[in-house]
């Protein structure tokens, strides 16, 4: 009897649980208790026989378990996924992340006949500030540019760290006067970064070269075009 009772807690156990999976355990645990008995009365009622009871527990246990592994096997290839689209640093997308999901804006555009604009921004004497002050200072500066830029974009731009000291900014659907403004929200808010390293203040600029594309255009004629763009101003 006492083997019987415990069955029975395992099989009511899943019900309490409003997990799917732990239904379909109990489901297969009563079926399969039924397959090893078939004289039971009910077809919901457990096997009174021990070694049956034994045997449908460690099988409960066992499938419990694989269902936990396979949890943390897709938690875990969740993360792996966000970090190869991730900067580390920044916490903004990568160059993969940004061009996966300019790539789909495009795909978009295309089909709606919609334009945008593309931003790519650089920061002036970069460089300087690695060399004077360490990469340490130079993290810091771009960790908070990073977090300028993302305070003044709407919520539909995307926003990434391409490379080194370089920045991307994507704005779907945006006019071209809407871009202006943009950009030169972007400029203020860089330049009121307030960083200090060694109790010395560090003045940030960058330049901004910009693509306005229609949608018909392919992906890498609007980066060509935003990068040279941006390297005309930081020349001039």
């Amino acid at each position: 009897m006492q083997n019987y009772t415990n069955l029975q807690n395992l099989n009511d156990f899943p019900k309490k649980k409003k997990d799917g999976t732990q239904y379909e355990l109990s489901a297969r645990i009563t079926e399969l208790s039924n397959q090893l008995s078939p004289n039971l009365k009910s077809e919901n009622q457990p096997s009174t026989d021990p070694k049956i009871n034994t045997t449908l527990q460690f099988a409960l246990l066992a499938m419990e378990e694989a269902e936990k592994r396979i949890k943390r096997q897709e938690t875990r290839i969740k993360q792996l996924e966000s970090l190869s689209v991730t900067d580390e640093l920044t916490q903004l997308l990568n160059r993969r992340g940004f061009l996966q999901q300019f790539q789909l804006s495009l795909s978009t555009s295309r089909r709606n006949k919609t334009g945008g604009s593309l931003m790519i921004l650089d920061l002036d004497k970069f460089k300087q500030i690695n060399d004077t002050y360490g990469h340490l200072a130079g993290d810091e500066v771009l960790k908070n540019v990073g977090i300028a830029i993302s305070t003044v974009v709407r919520e539909s731009d995307i926003v990434g760290r391409i490379g080194g000291d370089e920045f991307s900014i994507l704005m779907p659907g945006a006019s071209p006067v809407t871009v202006t403004k943009r950009i030169s929200e972007i400029r203020s808010a860089i330049s009121k970064v307030e960083f200090s390293w060694n109790h010395k203040n560090l003045i940030i600029n960058g330049s901004i070269g910009r693509c306005d594309y229609l949608g018909h255009e392919n992906e890498q004629e609007i980066l060509n075009f935003a990068d040279t763009s941006m390297y005309k101003q930081k020349a001039s």
